[in-house]
């Protein structure tokens, strides 16, 4: 009976041992495979932080490319400026020159300011110049001439002649009128438009204020009438005196 007991006993021993080896195994295993895997994620953790470096570099680079290519740029564009502005000057001194040159009394400077306009047409004597009036009606653009007047200095006395001038010109009855253009400054009014109506209806225009008054009616081929006018501010019209 002991013999028998012994017999059963040894292969549950055996057993027990052939459990235990293969758990080690096992447990063996998985660190083997836990190993690897840490060793795998911290390597890849450093070659991502070594490629960082270069990605900072080629980006750092890049702007100092673009920078250095810049300043070039505006040096090529701020050198072309001054010529475009220098010919652009150019061909307007050369346009007003001519403009200037058409006359034989008014100048240049008389341009310049409101007092030194209505010294181009009224002398020291309170006179009128004749010599003015035949620059101003015989100019080759009455227009261009208006456009002179405009671009001077107004003081508030001539802003208000030339709202007031306005306003007349369009009550004017009787006429209608288009095309039309006019300015003030110092003492002197300059007016122009194409008009259809009686030319004696323009007359009234005149009374915008006390003016010495002069003006100028022509039709052209297509019966199209054209008038202008030097509107002199005065505070008596009937005491004209003209000089040459």
């Amino acid at each position: 009976m002991l013999f028998e007991f012994q017999a059963h006993h040894v292969p549950k021993v055996c057993f027990k041992e052939k459990t235990t080896m293969l758990k080690s195994i096992i447990v063996f295993i998985c660190v083997l495979f836990l190993t690897y895997f840490c060793y795998s994620y911290f390597s890849q953790q450093a070659t991502n932080s070594i490629d960082l470096p270069d990605v900072a570099s080629t980006t750092s680079s890049e702007p100092q490319t673009t920078s250095n290519s810049i300043p070039n740029t505006s040096d090529e564009i701020i050198a072309e400026v001054p010529n475009d502005i220098e010919l652009n000057t150019s061909v307007v001194t050369e346009v007003n020159e001519d403009f200037f040159n058409q006359f034989t009394h008014l100048n240049k400077s008389h341009f310049q300011s409101s007092e030194q306009l209505t010294s181009g047409f009224i002398n020291e004597d309170g006179e009128v110049s004749k010599a003015a009036l035949e620059d101003t009606f015989k100019a080759s653009n009455f227009e261009a001439f208006i456009a002179q007047v405009d671009s001077i200095e107004k003081s508030e006395n001539a802003a208000i002649r030339e709202a007031t001038l306005a306003q007349s010109l369009y009550q004017l009855e009787d006429i209608q009128i288009y095309s039309e253009r006019y300015s003030c400054a110092g003492k002197i009014c300059l007016v122009s438009f194409s008009f259809n109506g009686i030319d004696e209806k323009t007359a009234q225009l005149s009374k915008f204020t006390d003016n010495y008054s002069f003006t100028n009616i022509i039709e052209d081929e297509n019966g199209v009438k054209q008038f202008k006018a030097v509107y002199i501010e005065t505070d008596d019209p009937s005491t004209l005196s003209l000089s040459y």
